[in-house]
């Protein structure tokens, strides 16, 4: 809910749905709000029936998490509120920058000859990649992790390889009968610097152009 950068776009709690309050666990992770992933440090509000149970779980899952970042994370979630770098709180400055680096990477990609998907939050950028070609030798090419290769699968490791950027192939999220609709559909992150993502842009673009040359 805290980064949620669309034009008049907000987030809508499921737990404040009619009859749902007593029926929802939400789950919030201070790794994306907070650029601390790989500490797994979160929190979950709900009523103690539902609460409980996960509380009894948790030490069987996940085991000794960060004394220090706990405190931490009790303390930031005060502070976050406050106003920070000329914004009315730490997640009104987030999303802006969330919201621009979106930007930076849509331009890219449609300068590649891909077409950015509308999205209204989040740090994932899905585009329609219709219009490259890939070549028959990705097509043909099978990997463990893929041994039925889809387009995605072969354009992202095409990307990989040849233009040395990264994309998440999104048909491993529709079922097996539905695999096809995300064939032409790839995923990137724009949680990066500003640099890095003019450079991946870049490599896009040079790269795509010098595939449609030859």
């Amino acid at each position: 809910k805290y980064i949620v950068h669309g034009e008049e776009a907000s987030h809508q709690h499921f737990a404040a749905l009619p009859g749902m309050g007593e029926r929802t666990v939400t789950i919030s992770s201070a790794g994306k709000t907070f650029s601390i992933t790989g500490w797994q440090v979160g929190w979950c509000v709900g009523p103690p029936a539902l609460v409980q149970p996960i509380q009894r779980l948790l030490p069987f899952v996940q085991f000794c998490v960060s004394t220090p970042m706990q405190q931490a994370l009790g303390r930031v979630l005060s502070l976050a509120d406050e106003p920070y770098r000329g914004k009315p709180s730490y997640y009104s400055w987030l999303c802006d920058m969330y919201a621009d680096k979106r930007a930076t990477l849509a331009a890219g990609l449609e300068a590649a000859g891909m077409r950015p998907l509308q999205g209204e939050g989040g740090f994932f950028l899905m585009a329609d990649t219709s219009a490259i070609e890939v070549p028959q030798r990705f097509l043909q090419h099978t990997t463990p992790a893929a041994p039925l290769m889809t387009r995605d699968w072969a354009l992202c490791r095409m990307l990989a390889l040849e233009a040395g950027v990264i994309a998440i192939p999104c048909s491993p999220f529709y079922s097996a009968a539905n695999k096809k609709r995300g064939e032409h559909l790839v995923r990137f992150a724009f949680c990066k610097s500003d640099e890095t993502l003019r450079a991946a842009s870049a490599r896009l673009e040079g790269f795509v152009a010098a595939s449609r040359g030859r």
